[in-house]
């Protein structure tokens, strides 16, 4: 009862920021992601009657409270679907940093979903296993699948999950990853948008933005139009930080380079090079760009300093299970 799965992190378009439900994780919005493909999660996990109790291991070594306190309830709702009772040991393996705004919790409870459900025997489609990873982490569903996805926010558990909206051989895209702080968030994505849905004056505007936006960026990915896709992707990113800085306390997620970046961005727009950014909850930044000008981009951010790491990211698969386990 033993299985490995990859999945790989997601950056959302249009993003997720907040729950209207709690218990069952049903976001306020709809949201659309691209998967990326050189990032990456690995997870694998035994259940077996060897075990006296859940452990797990992240990187080596052992994993934060806060990262338990998640992931246990999820193999509980896996054991019980499956009917089975048995102690699970894990072990996460990832290329990248936890808990920076990068959207390790997408990948992460992509990969462990797949693994637990198929350690536990369970036979599930991208649908079924999209609504179990929801359940864990919510941006973890647009996971399950290759390409671009849109999670759907439904009306309860059971229609609120991910669809492909094309594959990750649709259209030839870069989004390059520039990562200025490996130092864990004060406040993370969860707090984030609890706090800012809460307290923020401009929450409600940005929903209806959200609705706006939401068959622009469709048709965006459908055409291949990059104008469209980065300039709703970008201002999008600004209006999530909005919130986040308007919110009481107030919730500011970058550092002097993430803002030197944007203004760099900004500049090379205005120089005709075509670029956008976006971010998530944290200091890192990615710029979006297409093929042609993947190289000079690059080579721009190598030059710019407190710039730690630079990963360049085509549309990544989804979920898949892999045979080389991590024990």
């Amino acid at each position: 009862m033993k299985a490995t799965a990859i999945a790989h992190p997601n950056v959302a378009v249009v993003k997720y920021w907040g729950k209207r439900d709690n218990v069952n994780f049903l976001p306020m919005n709809n949201s659309i992601s691209l998967t990326v493909d050189s990032l990456y999660c690995k997870v694998t996990v035994e259940f077996s009657e060897n075990y006296d109790k859940d452990f797990a291991t992240v990187n080596g070594g052992a994993p934060e409270q806060k990262v338990m306190e998640r992931v246990l309830p999820h193999l509980n709702r896996i054991r019980k679907l499956a009917g089975i009772d048995l102690c699970a040991r894990g072990a996460v393996e990832t290329n990248f940093p936890i808990g920076v705004g990068l959207a390790s919790s997408s990948a992460g409870f992509a990969a462990l979903t797949a693994a637990a459900c198929a350690a536990a025997g369970l036979k599930l489609n991208a649908k079924e296993l999209s609504i179990i990873s929801r359940q864990g982490s919510g941006s973890s569903c647009r996971s399950i699948y290759g390409g671009w996805a849109e999670w759907l926010a439904g009306t309860h558990s059971e229609d609120s999950y991910a669809v492909q909206l094309a594959r990750e051989n649709h259209w030839d895209i870069r989004l390059i990853t520039a990562v200025v702080s490996k130092a864990a968030r004060k406040v993370d994505t969860r707090g984030g948008m609890e706090i800012a849905k809460n307290t923020s004056p401009l929450y409600e505007a940005r929903l209806k933005a959200v609705e706006r936006d939401l068959p622009l960026v469709r048709k965006a990915i459908k055409d291949k139009d990059f104008d469209a896709l980065g300039k709703i992707a970008e201002h999008e990113a600004m209006l999530l930080h909005a919130t986040a800085i308007t919110s009481t306390p107030p919730l500011v997620y970058w550092v002097p380079e993430t803002v030197r970046i944007m203004q760099e961005v900004l500049a090379l727009r205005s120089g005709g090079l075509e670029t956008y950014f976006t971010f998530d909850t944290g200091a890192n930044i990615h710029l979006i760009c297409l093929p042609e000008n993947e190289k000079e981009i690059t080579l721009r951010l190598k030059e710019m300093p407190g710039v730690l790491q630079i990963h360049i990211n085509k549309p990544g698969e989804g979920v898949k299970l892999v045979k080389e386990h991590l024990f």
